[in-house]
């Protein structure tokens, strides 16, 4: 799994095409937004998780194009750049060593699985060796 530091790097690159495209730094704001604070939804996963020593679901409920596609429809300035930074950010996690189907990143697949942290979806072993964050201080995720 992608550590917050290379999300990060990614976001600030992509925000910086933007603003050098645009002239306007507020540009930037929707895309760290997105690429970057998206990992927010961790928590849910923590919380149905934290009473084992293995997690069992995986839900990530802000990690779906479904949200990609429904900003694009919005057509704004801001959710085109909330959709760059989430597209970003999903790109990134996409090459999860723990994640077995490419379709994983769309929430209704997960949900048509159950949201199970077990296969189609992932390898159980893998994702839970990358999953070790979970029990991990906060500075050693960044």
């Amino acid at each position: 799994m992608p550590k917050p530091r290379y999300h990060t790097a990614l976001s600030l690159g992509l925000a910086g095409l933007v603003v050098w495209r645009s002239r306007r730094w507020r540009d930037a704001v929707p895309i760290l937004i997105a690429g970057v604070l998206v990992d927010i939804d961790h928590i849910v996963d923590l919380l149905v998780n934290r009473h084992g020593s293995v997690p069992k679901w995986t839900i990530l409920p802000l990690h779906a194009w479904e949200w990609v596609l429904a900003l694009l429809v919005r057509r704004s300035h801001a959710a085109d750049a909330l959709a760059g930074g989430l597209a970003a950010h999903l790109a990134l996690d996409q090459g999860n060593h723990a994640i077995t189907h490419p379709l994983f990143y769309w929430i209704t697949f997960r949900a048509r699985h159950g949201f199970r942290a077990e296969r189609p979806l992932v390898n159980p072993e893998r994702y839970q060796r990358g999953s070790r964050w979970m029990k991990q201080s906060f500075l050693d995720w960044i």
